[in-house]
């Protein structure tokens, strides 16, 4: 039944449009009938998202890699060059389908994390948490008080599809064996569960992209899909799969399977590439050789002047230089010139096949949008495209793998586990400083993202306000006439969305709109770094690779000006210190504001002491 609370705007000129109908059709057949009036039908939404690809990782960001579909998205549509994001995959996940913090909905931090935390019995859990208490905060997927950008577009009249990673739907558990995982999925918080009709998804965090190999199965072949609620184990994946096609054939085939009913879709296509291990089809591969043999710097500094270039960002803008090698006397992993000869085909590889990944997926995304071309449903369609975090440097990895075949030769194919490591990952973010996991830092929360709206018939300027992945849902709710629900859904209460609609920002041509007034705050945490955003200040706490205080306590917090100095690399804090006082008295009121729940010092980083 048609919720008509939530879609009561729409319902009611759907009606109206109705009654006017039958009018017309009663009139005496010698009378002139007047012209029905027009309705305005609700816009399809398709919502894309790449999965840890960097701020420079597209060619309308600056990027050497062809992604000539979506540079030309950008083109019919707007590229936005402030668009924030989590700094990991889960929690920005859960704000995108609730429109609410992170740490309200359930992923207060990545759930693997925190089944790390509660078996360790480290706080923020300790003694007092258990497997089956953890806050509800914390649950590991989207929980019940969580808003569903599915579910409300479901119960306004909309079809909604998703094929790709879900990462929303773990919860806890005893391990049953020594050294066995504390994770289980929660068939509650599937996709189907959340209001997906059809949904074919990852549930896991990262999988490898091609079907396992027989016998020799990887850590990243140890994955649950499931096809809308019938969980599968990734060794039940058909012989040809790969991991984007796959997605976008079953997108595609989820939309055509109602195009005719008149109802408006929503489509979720929640790529897993280029997440690690980075896999691709050899033929992409191939169109990637050798372009990547000048090294890490050079293509960052290319990247860098295109960008400029673009007009992405200010020709006077400053790039963060990156870390300062050993060599260098500092912590960063080596600089190119400092590579063997050996070190750096394996590096050149690697970086290969994740441009190999981005290409594809490309591809793949272009296919999805001819189709809409084709069947009539571009123009009344919002397109919107994101990463959901900063470059992945692939600290967050497992072990070595006893299966993997890691030689040079295999980098790319079946059986690979590789990421591709601290210094590539910078280049991805280019020009911001760190990449993915250091919340706080502007290289983990700042993604690509393109919009194209609902009949635009040009292109605009890119947009440069500063804005955030909850405002998507507010965003969408607006432009399909579904009344925001407050903190009250489907009789029980709910976290209410805290974005704001986007609508009159992604229409109006100015460079810079005011989407929230002055003095807005921003915010947000993960594992323990953290930052604190006032207009044009910032506050941040965040621990480098190499680095492991004790406590949080040891690390200081660094001050910019993002207005000058969005690169970070000037640390006002010393001089500035009654605007630091004044930002840690916001840090107060969000944590106590999202039940932010702290450990007393950074969990031991997975960085790879091996990697050069």
């Amino acid at each position: 039944m048609m919720n008509f609370r939530v879609a009561g705007a729409r319902s009611a000129t759907l009606l109206a449009a109705t009654l006017a109908a039958l009018v017309l059709t009663a009139c005496n057949d010698s009378e002139p009938a007047a012209a029905a009036p027009e309705v305005v039908k609700p816009p399809n939404i398709l919502v894309i998202v790449a999965d840890d690809m960097g701020f420079s990782d597209l060619g309308a960001f600056g990027s050497e890699i062809a992604t000539p579909n979506l540079d030309s998205l950008a083109s019919a549509g707007r590229v936005l060059t402030n668009f924030q994001v989590g700094a990991f995959c889960s929690p920005t996940r859960a704000m995108l389908m609730s429109g609410a913090d992170h740490h309200k909905v359930g992923l207060g931090t990545m759930a693997e994390f925190t089944a790390q935390l509660i078996t360790a019995k480290s706080a923020p859990f300790g003694v007092d948490f258990s497997y089956d208490n953890v806050p509800s905060g914390y649950a590991g997927h989207l929980n019940d008080q969580a808003l569903s950008m599915a579910e409300l577009l479901r119960d306004g009249g909309y079809h909604t599809y998703m094929a790709g990673k879900w990462h929303l739907a773990y919860q806890f558990a005893a391990p049953t064996a020594p050294g066995a995982t504390a994770l289980r999925f929660r068939p509650a918080a599937y996709p189907k569960a959340k209001g997906f009709e059809r949904s074919y998804a990852l549930l896991n965090g990262a999988g490898a992209h091609f079907a396992p190999r027989p016998g020799k199965p990887t850590r990243y072949d140890s994955t649950t899909y499931t096809e809308d609620d019938v969980s599968f184990p990734a060794s039940a994946l058909p012989a040809d799969f790969h991991s984007t096609k796959k997605f976008t054939d079953k997108l595609i085939e989820y939309i055509d399977s109602n195009r005719t009913d008149g109802k408006p879709f929503f489509a979720y296509a929640a790529y897993t590439a280029p997440h690690w291990p980075l896999q691709a089809p050899d033929e992409d591969i191939a169109s990637q050789l050798g372009k990547y043999d000048e090294g890490y710097e050079v293509i960052r500094e290319r990247r860098l002047q295109r960008m400029k270039a673009l007009g992405l960002i200010p020709s006077s803008f400053i790039g963060n230089a990156g870390m300062a090698s050993v060599a260098q006397g500092g912590l960063g992993k080596k600089r190119w010139a400092e590579l063997t000869t050996e070190q750096k085909a394996m590096q050149a590889r690697a970086m290969e096949v994740y441009a190999a990944m981005v290409t594809n997926m490309d591809a793949h995304i272009g296919r999805l949008i001819q189709h809409l071309k084709d069947t009539g449903q571009y123009d009344n369609t919002l397109i919107f495209f994101m990463s959901d975090n900063g470059a992945d440097d692939g600290s967050a990895m497992f072990p070595a793998d006893p299966f993997a075949d890691n030689s040079l030769a295999n980098i790319g194919k079946v059986g690979s586990t590789i990421s591709y490591g601290e210094r590539w990952a910078e280049v991805g973010s280019a020009p911001f400083r760190l990449w993915k996991a250091h919340a706080g830092a502007e290289g983990a929360t700042s993604a690509p993202a393109i919009v194209k709206m609902p009949k635009q018939r040009a292109g605009q300027v890119p947009l440069g306000a500063r804005l955030h992945v909850t405002d998507l849902l507010p965003t969408v709710l607006d432009l399909a006439g579904i009344a925001n629900p407050g903190n009250s859904y489907a009789g029980r209460t709910v976290h209410p969305t805290t974005g704001a609609s986007l609508r009159t920002a992604f229409t109006t041509h100015a460079p810079v709109v005011q989407v929230r007034p002055a003095g807005s705050v921003w915010a947000g945490e993960l594992e323990g770094m953290r930052f604190v955003v006032k207009d044009n200040w910032k506050i941040s706490l965040v621990v480098p690779p190499g680095e492991l205080p004790a406590t949080f306590a040891e690390v200081p917090w660094k001050l910019f000006d993002l207005a000058a100095d969005r690169g970070e690399t000037l640390n006002l804090a010393a001089s500035r210190p009654e605007k630091v006082t004044e930002l840690l008295a916001e840090w107060d009121a969000y944590m106590a504001q999202n039940g932010v729940l702290l450990t007393k010092g950074p969990r031991p980083a997975g960085r790879d002491e091996a990697a050069p």
